[in-house]
This record gives structure tokens, sequence and C-alpha cells, in this order.
């Protein structure tokens, strides 16, 4: 960016690169794969963005559409997706924002893969785990925290 500004690049030409380098990053990652058809419809905040709009529709080469309710759409869907939950909540409540939370990471001798072991731990309990292949640590729900 630095460069481009320092060679006389325009300010809107600086930001409709940026705009297409984070479009192009999207599909190369959570796209990957994936065939994207239309209808396209682009929800959330960043939604907002006229630039990533463009990109997106220049990438694909078909029109995007930005419903009128874009940034609360994420929302909606887990309140439709709640509605049908039947038994208790695994929400936590509104006071995990205040918890003491942290990280631990432990080789795992489970099998010969050798994985590290990420353990996401709040408030002195291992409440996450991932990294594992065997799965040894990954099924477990929570546990007391090292």
């Amino acid at each position: 960016m630095i460069h481009k500004q320092q060679v006389g690049h325009s300010l809107a030409d600086i930001v409709a690169g940026l705009c297409e380098a984070l479009v192009r990053n999207y599909l190369n990652n959570v796209g990957k794969g994936k065939a994207i058809v239309a209808p396209v419809v682009f929800q959330g905040g960043v939604a907002a963005n006229a630039g990533i709009r463009k990109a997106f529709e220049e990438s694909l080469n078909m029109p995007i559409f930005v419903p009128p309710h874009y940034n609360v759409m994420g929302a909606l869907g887990a309140c439709y997706l709640a509605q049908g939950v039947k038994g208790p909540s695994a929400f936590r409540g509104f006071a995990v924002a205040e918890a003491l939370c942290r990280t631990h990471t432990t080789p795992c001798s489970g099998c010969g893969h050798l994985c590290e072991v990420v353990s996401f731990i709040m408030d002195d309990k291992a409440v996450a785990h991932w990294g594992d292949r065997c799965g040894k640590y990954s099924s477990r729900r929570e546990q007391a925290g090292n």
C-alpha cells in the first residue's frame, strides 16, 4: 500500500486494490472448492462496504444482492435455529464476558500422531479442546482445568 501511494496511485485505486485482495482471500480460503452460483446474497456488517460488494461482483462476474437487514441476518438465523432447539440450552449467560479465559497447549500422547492439543480454559475449567487427530481430547466436554 505504501509503495503504491509513493508511486502516485490514487487513494481510490489503493482502496479498490484492498477490496479486491480481501475478496480474493475470502474466495481462496472460505470459498475454496465450492461452486458459487447465482443468486448470491451478501450479508453481515461487511455488506455495508460498497467496495467489497463491487469487488465480489467483478470477481464472480454476477450481481450480488444485499438484503435490507443484512447487518442482523446472522442474529435472526441464530434466533430461528434456537426456536427449534429442544431441551436445555448450552448458553453460558452474559457473565461469560467477565470470565477469565486463556489457552493451554499440551502434547498429546494418545496415539502416534504426537499432536499439539490446545485447551480453552475459562475460570480454571477446560471447556474446549482442539488439535488432536485421535479425538482423545476434542471429544471431551468440560473438565477440571490445568
